[in-house]
């Protein structure tokens, strides 16, 4: 952990004098995310929660939108059946995943009454994983816990790469504003060779200039 909030905080010492030289905006974004999967393999899913948290950086382009960036950890996974190589009785796997992720958004700004913004984002979020644990069922019963790394009957991707969509209200401060936001993340990436199915998640942000 201390290497991960390492990063982050070089991320925000790199950017804070841009900041003070141009109306580029820091903060933090601390998310709740509920996780699973999707695709023609998911069958039988079932969720996951966790966590989601890094700062930003954002660039506008002009008074209304901008670009934003930065550096996150992510937890994902979920659980699906899978039919095992060859045929047989479905395996259930639960899997927990965990990225460094690097998202280049699109963020617009739109005035509403009451003197709130409408926040919209859109963008990519190309992710290296950084944590992989899976279990095996079969007829309910767990019969073997690993890391991913420790399977060699299975291969897991070592990164992913997403589409985000999101909306949210923001309550502007000077020229940033403290948001409220969900975002909906889809995986592109399968997340291992045992069945085609992808990470699925949905966040629900809270954002925070510094």
């Amino acid at each position: 952990m201390r290497g991960r909030n390492g990063a982050l905080l070089l991320l925000v010492l790199a950017a804070a004098p841009l900041a003070g030289q141009s109306r580029l905006s820091l903060g933090v974004e601390l998310g709740y995310t509920i996780a699973d999967f999707s695709g023609p393999g998911a069958a039988g899913v079932r969720q996951r929660t966790g966590a989601t948290a890094g700062a930003y950086l954002r660039v506008p382009l002009a008074r209304w939108i901008g670009v934003q960036s930065g550096l996150f950890l992510a937890s994902k996974g979920g659980a699906t059946l899978v039919t095992p190589t060859g045929g047989g009785t479905p395996v259930r796997l639960e899997i927990d995943l965990a990225y460094v992720e690097l998202p280049v958004l699109l963020r617009a700004r739109l005035p509403t009454p009451g003197g709130l913004r409408l926040i919209l984002t859109g963008g990519a979020v190309p992710g290296v994983r950084i944590g992989c644990n899976v279990e095996f069922f079969q007829g309910g019963a767990s019969f073997l816990r690993e890391s991913c790394g420790n399977i060699s009957t299975a291969r897991f991707e070592d990164y992913d790469v997403a589409w985000l969509v999101g909306g949210g209200l923001g309550i502007p401060i000077e020229r940033s504003e403290l948001a409220l936001e969900v975002r909906l993340s889809q995986g592109l990436r399968r997340v291992t060779d045992q069945g085609d199915f992808q990470n699925r998640n949905v966040t629900f942000f809270v954002s925070v200039p510094f």
